[in-house]
């Protein structure tokens, strides 16, 4: 009986023994390949934010790239934050000069365009009657921010819930929100383009209604407008205003200041933007980045394909595609996935899912 419980005993440890070692050599395998992985994160987020520019570039080993990359953790790091941050405010001041206010402008002052430098725009008392006091976030700074981009690659992302869970939601040019699903209905800023509008509400002082329809599914959401870009843009911007002051006077109206943005183009052209003209999604993607404490972009990919080499339309919602005189929308999404690379904001290519950021 006595050698029985001695041979029972030794089994058991001898078991204990083979399932602690199992255990750690798990332990151990589990940590070797954590470490493995981190080293080849920063190694890809080493080479991403060495790139200068994708011309020449190879999209398809790039989207391969940037699939790892979506597979690694992302960090906010708020040294890199603060130090864009800081660079941005600087330079243009989103906080204060995003839009025409009666706070940064004075009546009978002249507005300086944007893009045509020659015109100039005097604040008489019509025009300052139109400005608000201030900008929507003088409090103080926002929380998190989602800045949602019109591409393709939001089809199928089911991205909705996670940009609806955002304290301010940015939109352009009256991108759809019908598959709210992939692309959510929070909406606190939206664009228009002039030629938007020129098109596609060509009667307004007499027929405001379908805009006014087309707006009311953003709710109370701001309307910025270009007005002092081109001059060709000023009337139609001046008759959305009033359009909408009888028809929809729960909305308002504001106008992007032309010398936020002339500056923030200088800024991005010093830094190796060469497009004759920034587009709106790297406009408002800079402006979150000086008044938000987090910022998360949807939407921004300009390729054809998905990171599975899928065919996509260019845009969510029709398949017309950017300007390729006015704008480089593949050297804008380097610079957008080098900000990602570095923690100062966060990008989001292909299919989400709810999760808190560290």
């Amino acid at each position: 009986m006595c050698y029985l419980v001695l041979f029972i005993l030794l089994c058991s440890g001898t078991l204990l023994s083979i399932t602690l070692i199992d255990y750690y050599q798990h332990q151990r395998d589990e940590f070797l390949n954590s470490v493995q992985k981190s080293l080849q994160c920063r190694r890809l987020r080493e080479k991403l934010v060495t790139m200068t520019s994708m011309k020449k570039v190879d999209i398809a080993l790039f989207s391969q790239e940037v699939r790892e990359l979506m597979n690694c953790p992302w960090r906010l790091n708020i040294t890199h934050r603060e130090l864009h941050r800081t660079e941005l405010w600087s330079c243009c001041n989103a906080s204060d000069r995003l839009m025409v206010t009666r706070q940064n402008t004075n009546q009978n002052q002249s507005l300086t365009y944007e893009v045509e430098r020659r015109m100039k725009r005097k604040v008489d008392q019509a025009l300052w009657e139109m400005l608000p006091q201030t900008v929507p976030w003088s409090k103080g700074s926002l929380s998190r921010c989602a800045v949602v981009g019109s591409g393709g690659i939001l089809q199928n992302s089911s991205c909705g819930a996670e940009i609806d869970n955002a304290d301010y939601v940015i939109r352009f040019n009256l991108a759809p929100i019908n598959k709210s699903y992939d692309v959510g209905v929070k909406t606190d800023l939206i664009t228009a383009n002039p030629s938007q509008i020129i098109k596609g509400y060509p009667d307004l002082q007499r027929n405001p209604g379908p805009l006014a329809e087309a707006l009311s599914i953003y709710g109370h959401a701001h309307l910025l407008l270009p007005a002092f870009s081109f001059a060709f843009g000023t009337s139609p911007c001046f008759k959305v205003y009033h359009a909408l002051r009888k028809a929809r006077p729960q909305q308002e109206v504001v106008f992007f200041h032309p010398d936020y943005l002339f500056e923030l183009g200088r800024f991005w052209r010093r830094r190796g933007q060469r497009a004759p003209r920034l587009s709106t999604g790297l406009m408002l993607a800079s402006t979150a980045l000086e008044i938000c404490e987090q910022v998360h972009l949807y939407g921004f990919w300009p390729f054809p394909l998905d990171l599975s080499q899928n065919t996509l339309p260019h845009h969510y919602y029709d398949s017309v595609g950017p300007s390729h005189f006015m704008h480089a929308m593949p050297e804008e999404f380097l610079l957008l996935l080098q900000l990602h690379s570095q923690g100062a904001l966060q990008l989001h290519v292909g299919p989400c899912t709810l999760t808190p950021t560290p």
